[in-house]
């Protein structure tokens, strides 16, 4: 069942869904939780993320779909650039082949919403009805728009709606006090990300998903806010509240708590 703005509850139909993770163990967890409860709620749900963690997706009862890109390598990158643009912009030896893996990355995320999974013997064809992701897939956007089906972000940062009350977390600035420096920052970090790939993006566009190419003067750098994408927080209200500055499509709904491994743990 679903919720109305008016409060109308509307019987659900089963649907399929995709939840598109890049990340590590850590980062695909919480996702399993959530769609073991979609699962039970009577929906088919597609977890396409690494490779590595095909076995985790499979042993749940879940569609798998291998999504291009090595977690290890991108965790390595992560920790060694800080998590920030300036880490990045000392680290340049490592751009080409970061890059390369987010190109990879992104166009694997086509065919893990619209392709039969590798690992289904009856290969039943597969074309998600909505798109779960988190901002680090990039391309979830894109292929929502391509389908013309709904996205839902999901992340335990900020990202893409900015707030007076704390900068981008990849911008590298100090969280001590808002500013209105903090709200463009956003915009500002995924201005940098989309200028970097802008021309292999409107060529994927095109060329793979048929749809028009988008410039960087024409709001590229701001398609999720335009959009009016709806992004969960996944940490406690009562840690950080929702900033008052936040739009109604963000909400902060608190951590993801993958039951299965919860229960797992306390056997031990």
């Amino acid at each position: 069942m679903s919720v109305t703005e008016d409060g109308l509850t509307l019987p659900t139909p089963p649907l399929s869904v995709c939840i598109l993770v890049v990340g590590t163990h850590g980062d695909i967890n919480p996702f399993l939780g959530l769609a073991d409860r979609l699962l039970a709620l009577g929906h088919r749900v597609r977890v396409a993320t690494h490779a590595l963690h095909r076995r985790l997706v499979l042993t749940r009862g879940h569609d798998f779909y291998p999504l291009a890109g090595d977690p290890r390598k991108l965790s390595k990158w992560m920790v060694k650039t800080g998590g920030t643009l300036l880490g990045e912009a000392k680290n340049l030896g490592a751009v080409p082949e970061k890059t390369q893996m987010t190109h990879d990355i992104i166009q694997s995320t086509w065919p893990a919403v619209t392709a039969p999974s590798p690992d289904d013997l009856d290969q039943r064809p597969f074309e998600a009805d909505a798109i779960i992701a988190n901002p680090p897939v990039f391309g979830h956007i894109h292929v929502a728009e391509a389908l013309g089906i709904p996205l839902h972000v999901m992340f335990p940062q900020p990202w893409y709606y900015g707030t007076r009350d704390y900068p981008h977390p990849l911008i590298g600035m100090p969280y001590d006090k808002p500013a209105d420096a903090n709200f463009h920052t956003y915009a500002a970090f995924e201005g940098v990300a989309w200028s970097s790939m802008e021309g292999f993006m409107n060529s994927w566009r095109r060329k793979t998903l048929d749809i028009p190419v988008v410039y960087f003067g024409m709001g590229a750098s701001t398609l999720i806010p335009d959009s009016g994408v709806s992004f969960s927080a996944m940490w406690s209200p009562s840690f950080v509240p929702k900033p008052e500055d936040w739009p109604k499509q963000c909400r902060v709904v608190g951590t993801f708590t993958d039951q299965k491994v919860v229960e797992a743990s306390t056997k031990k």
